[in-house]
């Protein structure tokens, strides 16, 4: 109904919080930082050859976008990103073109060729944080997660980067829903202080 839609919209629409300063992105977050405890994949090779089988939970999803970015962004191929939107967006969506990680798969590449170092790179991703946005209903989730994002090309760089999806569950499992794509989160410092106060979890595994 539009009033469902209304209210996704507007949560989708809404900024993440930025609470955490920036000198606070170089201070490691205290030990007791909250963590979210997420599970593991059952399938190791689901559609797009991404891991899936996670619960219908909004951990769940927040593990399904996980595995979903980690496969988009691991070859630092835009084919690839294409691909795995494919495999896991529901009809109705931005398509695999104006997808954010398409997007930024296309703007490395393209970085990368301009600055002389062709497309040879070593890109390692791994999730340091997540959290669960807004949900509506067991069905439908707006989740969120923060990449540690490593790439070499002669020298390391390494980068933050929150990457939030509208999630729904269909076809027994988490799939990217359609509608306007939620604020982004500001890039900020893995396990970092500020990334605890912006409202990450430390992404922990059984």
């Amino acid at each position: 109904s539009s009033s469902v839609e209304t209210f996704r919209d507007a949560v989708a629409a809404s900024p993440m919080p930025t609470l955490g300063s920036d000198a606070e992105q170089s201070l490691p977050a205290s030990l007791d930082a909250p963590a979210i405890h997420v599970p593991r994949p059952t399938v190791l090779r689901g559609p797009g050859g991404v891991a899936s089988g996670f619960p219908h939970t909004p951990v769940g999803a927040v593990a399904q976008l996980a595995e979903i970015d980690q496969t988009a962004l691991m070859g630092m191929s835009v084919q690839t990103a294409r691909d795995v939107y494919v495999a896991w967006a529901l009809p109705g969506g931005v398509g695999p073109d104006r997808w954010v990680i398409t997007g930024n798969v296309s703007s490395f590449v393209s970085t990368l060729a301009r600055s002389g170092a062709g497309t040879s790179s070593d890109v390692s991703v791994a999730p340091a944080g997540g959290q669960v946005k807004a949900t509506d209903g067991p069905d439908w989730v707006i989740a969120c997660v923060l990449l540690d994002v490593r790439v070499t090309v002669r020298v390391e760089a390494r980068l933050g980067y929150g990457h939030c999806e509208r999630m729904q569950w269909s076809d027994g499992r988490w799939q990217l829903a359609p509608g306007v794509p939620p604020a982004r989160p500001r890039p900020i410092a893995p396990g970092s202080e500020a990334a605890v106060k912006d409202g990450w979890l430390t992404w922990t595994t059984p």
